[in-house]
Order: C-alpha cells, then structure tokens, then sequence
C-alpha cells in the first residue's frame, strides 16, 4: 500500500497485523533500515572494543514501525483527512483510500491500497478488531446475523 505523508510523496510499504492481531506493521525504507543497523552495530562493536557488558536488543536490527490496534481510534474510509486534502482531486480512486486515527493526540497513517476491496478488508477487518472480535467463528456468526436481520 502506499503511505502518504504531509508533503506531496508517497511511501510504498508492505503493511501487516503482527501474529497476535494487536498491531498494524510495516518496514521503514531500506535506507532507515539500514542506518538504524548499522548505529546498533556500531554500537555493540565500540562495547566489545572496550571489553563492556552490553544488553542489545538485536530485534530492532529486522523491526519496523507499528501501530498498536489498542491505539487506534477511528478507520475512516475516502480520501477524508487533511493528508489527503493536500493531494490534487483524481490523484487516487476513493475506494482504495483509507485513514487510521490513533494515540492520544489522533495522528493519522494515511493509506491507498492497490484496490477498493483490499481497502474493504483493512476497513472491515481493523473495525472488528477495535470491537475486539479476533476470531473467524465470531465474524462469520456477527455476519449472519446481520444478513439475517437487515436494517
């Protein structure tokens, strides 16, 4: 999906839920990656150089930006947020955008999947997730029930 931030770029990325389902993922650029690597390397090598004891966490040498599903505030599908205001009209199909409010401060990650129904999923799946309904059984039975009484 793309990620969109405040200035006129976007950032392609490969967003996932953790295996727990409790937070989205994605990978930093393979620059900020490979800076952050390599100040934890450098870090360790300067510790053994000088023969001190040293606790790394060596996840942060493969670890990338998440958001925590407790976090989350809102899923708001469309092109609705002020990132997406600063976009020229056209630039991309409101289907496949989709904004995720989270934190105490309501800071939005800003997305355009590659289509309207990968949109739907991420819209509908976080949505249940928020509600706290993880499991398949419990979605499948939420939904009949809603096609068994419709509004």
């Amino acid at each position: 999906m793309l990620k969109l931030r405040g200035g006129s770029k976007g950032l392609l990325r490969f967003f996932y839920l953790d295996e727990h389902k409790s937070c989205i993922r994605w990978r930093p650029s393979r620059k900020n990656e490979k800076a952050k690597n390599d100040s934890v390397l450098q870090e360790v090598l300067h510790s053994i150089s000088r023969y001190e004891m040293m606790f790394v966490d060596f996840s942060v040498l493969s670890s990338g930006l998440s958001v925590s599903i407790d976090s989350v505030r809102e899923v708001c599908e469309g092109k609705q947020s002020d990132v997406f205001q600063r976009y020229a009209d056209g630039s991309f199909d409101p289907n496949c955008c989709f904004s995720i409010y989270y934190g105490e401060h309501m800071e939005s990650l800003d997305l355009v999947s590659g289509t309207g129904e990968e949109a739907r999923t991420w819209i509908t799946g976080l949505k249940y997730l928020m509600a706290g309904i993880s499991d398949e059984d419990s979605l499948a039975k939420r939904q009949r029930t809603r096609d068994q009484y419709p509004s």
